[in-house]
């Protein structure tokens, strides 16, 4: 699949491309790749791409879900060049029009290592501490792995039940605030064999209700970008999401709800 690619080195054109290019500073030497295509895509979009950089160019994915085993696996592929793990909690709408809004007020972006036991870290590249500048609270990590983490959880239980359900906005959520919680204790469950090697203090664990619900209703008028595939018949990145459980024992509720998704979107 040839995926768009933008004069500022950002591959895969949809909101999120277009909310990163109007973020992005004006560079007139291009310094890092933005990767910000769907989940599914991201395999043959980094393999596409691979030979079309320098190899110091650092390839940065703003992928939404749990995407590292597909990086590790195609590792070796990519020309030895720094490949970091994004996230963003930056909404964004596509309007009639075609042109995307964005809602950058009070959020976050961020990048950086995954680390991989006995392999060195990469340190930021000072054209990605520059492209950091232009984002809403840009933030570079050492180990994005607790980030990457969090962020996971919550658009797991956030993302799966809106799209079940096909809610044209977020703050209908409420409406469904049992299964929410359902969906979102078997996700931090599963986070635990995801990432067995990071601990996980308590008091993040009893915050993570509260800031799910904050999340909700910061986006309350938002439509969910699951719900909009769901409903438009398009392939939706919930293998990523609640889909994981599927190579686990047990998370009956995840298995269930990924399962439902799936048959909303054929």
């Amino acid at each position: 699949m040839a995926h768009g690619v933008s004069a500022k080195g950002i591959v895969g054109l949809g909101a999120l491309g277009q909310a990163v290019d109007q973020l992005t500073s004006d560079r007139s030497t291009l310094g890092v790749v933005f990767f910000t295509v769907k989940a599914f895509d991201l395999r043959n979009a980094l393999l596409e791409q691979a030979d079309k950089w320098p190899s110091h160019f650092p390839f940065i994915t703003m992928c939404n879900g749990y995407i590292w085993p597909i990086i590790l696996d195609i590792e070796n592929q990519l020309g030895g060049r720094p490949i970091r793990v994004g996230m963003t909690t930056i909404g964004s709408t596509m309007m009639p029009s075609g042109d995307v809004r964005i809602f950058a007020d009070g959020t976050t972006t961020a990048w950086g290592n995954w680390p991989s036991p006995g392999e060195p870290l990469i340190p930021a590249k000072p054209e990605e501490l520059k492209c950091l500048e232009s984002f809403p609270n840009g933030t570079w990590s050492d180990d994005i792995r607790p980030m990457i983490r969090r962020k996971w959880i919550l658009n797991v239980a956030i993302n799966s039940v809106a799209a079940v359900h096909g809610l044209e906005r977020n703050g209908l959520l409420i409406n469904h605030k049992k299964e929410v919680e359902e969906v979102l204790a078997e996700a931090l469950e599963l986070s635990e064999n995801l990432w067995n090697d990071l601990p996980w203090r308590e008091k993040d664990r009893e915050k993570i209700s509260e800031q799910l619900w904050l999340v909700v209703e910061k986006t309350a008028s938002n439509q969910n970008s699951m719900v909009r595939d769901v409903l438009m018949g398009r392939r939706t990145e919930s293998e990523f999401l609640a889909g994981v459980a599927q190579d686990f024992a047990g998370f009956t509720k995840l298995k269930k709800i990924h399962e439902a998704i799936i048959k909303r979107a054929e």
